[in-house]
């Protein structure tokens, strides 16, 4: 008998249906996109289907925080509809010791089912694995629940599917951080002094070549280089054909459940700018609607809007530079010069510019909008500090918007370490850390003008 089954559906999504723990627990690294260390995975299965959305994992806390993180895990996963809830420990935080005969973490395992049971979904199972490796024996806090072997993940029926639709599943989240790491320092060096001679001279920058002209154009320089101000930011539900598993979670769906510090104001000041109420630390949210004047009901509940330094006639040419790059994303083109990554890290710092970019994330997971989001990733790699928050941002933003919540945080994250404080990604990584859906802030998006890729 099978534990694993497949099938394709007519809109060409496929689903990976898994009956057998272990192949869950073995499904835990492609379902993140790169393989937890030690940590507790909260795995929650909603509506008829069963879908899991999403997957939750947190590092394993010491005892003495067991309780609070217990508490904020179960609210986390409670924000969304669902019908039960798989969790699965990895490992044991260091230092942990576990009294002869129990399990590591089986205090943690026993709140984690308790607090699902007294809120209506229960714990279909708790499972304990020292590691996920093919061969690793795991076992379950559950008397009744028998235990087993895993299978070597790399090999699972969810693993082929998910390479074939190109999806990857790196080694360690650190791996997958790299990612987003500089391509060249000397080149970052040789990038921020032309962005310098720029800025501080007021010189004609070059704008980017399209793939049949290498034409340059005058574009206008950025009076504050430093400062860059907050943009609205919203997200829908991904529609991809990528594969769904069904008793594990859609690839991608996920987000960790890490501390986020509040923007200025907290989140009752975000919610107000909604339109809704505070929902708690994750509670619904899905009749929020944006406040009165749209991006500027979100930049006064952020602490106010900072100033957009371009006028019309600059951001329009900002806007030529920008739709250019996406062009050539478009037709596969990527390979930047520093003057093209000079002139799109300027046009980038236009607030206008930036906000529009929001759009090109729609529809999420679609042939356009990867290729825009590869534009952000290349940008994030060669572009230097402050500047590099921007495509960072629009990096995050888009990775959000199809369901990755490990790239999302990461490249917030990046956002923040080469601008602190921007409103924008700090803002996305409040959202992030307390697992609001993608659909949350859709309506948002309506505030943008769209247009700016290839029709």
């Amino acid at each position: 008998m099978t534990s694993t089954t497949t099938n394709t559906g007519t809109d060409g999504r496929i689903t990976v249906r898994i009956s057998d723990p272990g192949e869950l627990i073995a499904a835990v690294p492609h379902l993140l996109t790169y393989r937890p260390g030690p940590s507790v995975v909260l795995l929650n299965h909603g509506g008829r289907e069963r879908m899991i959305t999403p997957v939750i994992r947190a590092d394993l806390p010491d005892e003495a925080c067991e309780p609070d993180m217990a508490g904020d895990l179960v609210r986390a996963v409670l924000r969304h509809p669902g019908a039960g809830v798989t969790v699965v420990i990895i490992g044991r935080h260091p230092g942990h010791r576990a009294p002869p005969g129990r399990l590591p973490h089986d205090g943690l395992a026993l709140r984690l089912t308790s607090a699902f049971r007294n809120a209506g979904r229960p714990v279909d199972h708790a499972l304990w694995v020292p590691e996920i490796r093919g061969g690793a024996r795991w076992r379950c806090y559950h008397e009744r629940c028998l235990r087993g072997v895993l299978p070597d993940d790399r090999e699972t029926v969810l693993a082929a599917t998910m390479a074939t639709s190109g999806q990857v599943t790196y080694g360690s989240r650190e791996e997958m951080a790299r990612l987003l790491d500089p391509d060249d320092p000397a080149a970052i060096t040789r990038r921020q002094h032309m962005l310098d001679e720029a800025i501080d001279n007021g010189l004609t920058r070059p704008s980017p070549t399209g793939p049949a002209s290498k034409a340059q154009q005058p574009t206008a320089a950025n009076p504050n280089k430093a400062t860059h101000g907050a943009a609205l930011g919203a997200f829908t539900e991904a529609k991809s054909a990528a594969p769904t598993a069904k008793g594990g979670a859609a690839p991608g769906r996920c987000g960790e459940a890490e501390s986020a510090e509040p923007a200025a104001g907290g989140p009752a000041g975000w919610h107000a700018a909604m339109g809704g109420a505070e929902p708690g630390w994750c509670g619904e949210a899905e009749s929020a609607e944006p406040a009165a004047g749209g991006l500027a009901g979100w930049h006064a509940a952020m602490g106010g809007a900072e100033p957009d330094w371009f006028g019309e006639a600059q951001s329009a040419e900002h806007l030529a530079v920008v739709r250019v790059a996406l062009a050539r994303a478009v037709a596969g083109d990527f390979d930047l010069s520093d003057d093209d990554v000079v002139s799109l890290a300027m046009a980038l710092s236009d607030l206008t510019v930036r906000d529009r970019c929001l759009t090109t994330a729609d529809p999420p997971g679609e042939p356009p909008s990867t290729a825009a989001e590869r534009l952000w990733l290349e940008l994030v790699r060669r572009t230097p500090m402050p500047e590099r928050a921007e495509p960072a941002v629009l990096l995050g933003y888009s990775a959000y918007r199809r369901g990755d919540g490990v790239l999302a945080a990461l490249a917030f994250d990046n956002a923040l370490a080469a601008h602190p404080g921007h409103r924008l990604a700090e803002l996305l990584r409040i959202c992030l850390s307390h697992q609001l859906p993608p659909d949350t802030l859709r309506r948002l998006s309506d505030c943008q003008e769209g247009g700016l890729m290839p029709s």
